[in-house]
């Protein structure tokens, strides 16, 4: 059994955006109760902005409140708190150490390339499986890659050689 979790870095960037656009949009909201709620006064661009823009700083900040890696005895679990994924041990091709690089996967968090998905909340060490599912890599940070690859390893799932 293995199990890490931590709040990844970038999501106080989501709250703090989400404070400041609050607070623009209180200042222009307070700008427009002033001259009164009209359409002509702003009230339309107001809303249609508005609401969309804290609605998905929020969702963006929710969704990525917590990252984790998760080997439960039945298979793998990984990803942020509104976006992870899950695989049985017998989903798994094989799994290997991965060094990761934020550079080459172009940022942080849920990431996307052709046949491959990463979930990256640094640099460093990190896991790549190979699945089943459309024939697709994962490649996920991992805080002790070793001790998940030996728990992954005990549950039959094939480790690939490790190459320096």
């Amino acid at each position: 059994m293995y199990s890490e979790s931590e709040r990844p870095w970038f999501v106080y960037v989501f709250v703090v955006s989400g404070l400041v656009a609050g607070a623009c949009y209180a200042r222009w909201g307070f700008a427009i109760a002033e001259k009164g709620w009209a359409p002509e006064n702003g009230l339309i661009p107001f809303v249609a902005t508005g609401i969309p823009a804290l609605v998905v700083l929020g969702f963006f900040t929710r969704a990525s409140w917590t990252y984790f890696v998760r080997e439960d005895g039945f298979g793998l679990q990984f990803g942020f708190t509104g976006w992870s994924v899950r695989f049985d041990y017998s989903d798994i091709i094989e799994a290997k150490r991965a060094d990761v690089s934020w550079k080459s996967w172009g940022g942080f968090g849920w990431r996307w390339r052709p046949g491959r998905i990463g979930y990256l909340v640094r640099s460093g060490p990190g896991v790549e499986i190979a699945t089943k599912r459309s024939r697709r890599t994962y490649t996920f940070n991992c805080q002790d890659r070793d001790a998940l690859l030996a728990s992954l390893g005990n549950a039959g799932v094939t480790i690939a050689a490790h190459r320096d």
